[in-house]
Formats: C-alpha cells, sequence, structure tokens
C-alpha cells in the first residue's frame, strides 16, 4: 500500500482504512479453510494456556522485528525520510537485526537475496515492455468496465506468480492507473484490487516466496507446499 500510494500519489492512509474489509475478509476465510481441514484431518497443534502475559511475552520477544513497520512508516509520516530512503534505511536494519540480535543471517544468506534481487530486476525490465503493450491493448477494452477489471485481474494474477509485488506495483501502477481512471475506477479500490491480486502471487509457483517461508516455519518440503 505504502509503494501503491506513493506511484499512484493517493492517501496512505486512505488505502489502508480501505484494506480493512477485504483483509479481515481474507483472514476469515483462511482461518475457517484451516479449522475446518484440521477437524476434518484430526489435527491438533499445541496444549498451551493463552493468557494475556503470554501474548505480550510474543510481542516482546518479537520487538525488534516490530520495529521495521515503525521506522518505515514513522519515518515517512514523520517527514524523516522519502519512502524510497525509508526502503533502505529498512534494509540496512533489518540486515543488521538479522545478523547480530537473531543471528540468523550469515554470509551465504545475504548472497542469494542479493541474487535473487538481482534476477527479479532482471524480469522487470522485460515486463516493462509488456506492460506497455498490454496497456495499449486494454485502452481498446476501455468501453466495459467489467470486462477492463477481470483482464487486468488476470494480467495481475500471472505477473504476480513471477514477479515480486513491489517491482510490480512501481512498474505497473503507472501504466494501468490512467486505463482504469478512464472508465472511473477510483484509485483507491484500483490499489486494493493491485494489491490482493499480486498477493496471491506470493504463493503461487514458480516465484511463490510465501511457500519458502512456509517451508522454513513448518519444516515441510518445498515440493509438498
Amino acid at each position: 500500500f505504502v509503494v501503491y500510494g506513493v506511484s499512484a500519489q493517493v492517501s496512505i492512509g486512505d488505502l489502508f482504512i480501505g484494506g480493512i474489509v477485504p483483509g479481515i475478509l481474507c483472514g476469515l476465510v483462511l482461518m475457517g479453510y484451516c479449522y475446518y481441514r484440521s477437524r476434518k484431518e484430526g489435527w491438533h497443534g499445541e496444549t498451551r494456556k493463552r493468557t494475556a502475559a503470554t501474548v505480550g511475552k510474543a510481542f516482546w520477544d518479537a520487538k525488534w522485528a516490530l520495529m521495521v513497520p515503525i521506522i518505515v512508516l514513522g519515518g515517512i509520516y514523520g517527514g524523516i525520510f522519502t519512502p524510497t530512503e525509508a526502503a533502505v534505511v529498512a534494509v540496512v536494519y533489518s540486515v543488521l537485526i538479522g545478523k547480530f540480535v537473531y543471528k540468523e543471517l550469515d554470509g551465504k544468506t545475504l548472497y542469494e537475496c542479493l541474487r535473487t534481487t538481482g534476477l527479479i530486476n532482471g524480469a522487470t525490465e522485460f515486463m516493462i515492455g509488456l506492460s506497455m503493450a498490454f496497456a495499449s491493448y486494454l485502452a481498446s477494452l476501455a468501453h466495459s468496465p467489467f470486462i477492463l477489471l477481470m483482464v487486468i485481474n488476470v494480467f495481475l494474477l500471472v505477473i504476480g506468480c513471477f514477479v515480486d509485488n513491489i517491482a510490480a506495483v512501481i512498474i505497473l501502477t503507472p501504466i494501468l492507473l490512467p486505463v482504469v481512471k478512464t472508465i472511473g475506477i477510483d484509485p483507491i479500490h484500483f490499489g486494493l484490487i493491485i494489491t490482493v491480486n499480486l498477493a496471491c502471487g506470493f504463493i503461487s509457483p514458480p516465484y511463490g516466496i510465501n511457500l519458502f517461508v512456509a517451508s522454513a516455519i513448518s519444516g515441510e518440503s518445498i515440493e509438498s507446499i
């Protein structure tokens, strides 16, 4: 939302407010399915008493990681640095915390992060050309809001499978936003559409970065996930 808000020149606060209902709906659907599947398969989690004290301890243990959004949003809203500078600050902070506090980052992991970033940036160069051609095609569909939104949704779902959502938002917003504006679609509404669609790509191969996160947390193989 922050990246889209800067790219589209719309209120980031309005985007956050607009995302409350879709976010709650997505969360409820995921929770409902997990509950149904767990009951069906007989799966059980840890049997532990949950109290305000245990929740507070969990927040305290995660305090260094939770500082990232506070630093980013606080710095932007406070006028301390620009969104681009905020990204740099967040990266440096995350590397330092990961290396010296959580002790989970080593040279090999850092190299892999840099290599992946290079590959993503390389892929986005090709996407710029594709997006420009796609925008021209969408202009011919501008007379039908329904068809236009359906085509954009499918396009974003496919793009999300191959490209990081931050890079995709930066590239696609200036290209697609003028097209949807011509048929009266609100930029805040479109921001929700583009964000949720690209998020679906986070669990879709071959990119599916959240699949790797789930694998690391659960211990399941990336193939089975």
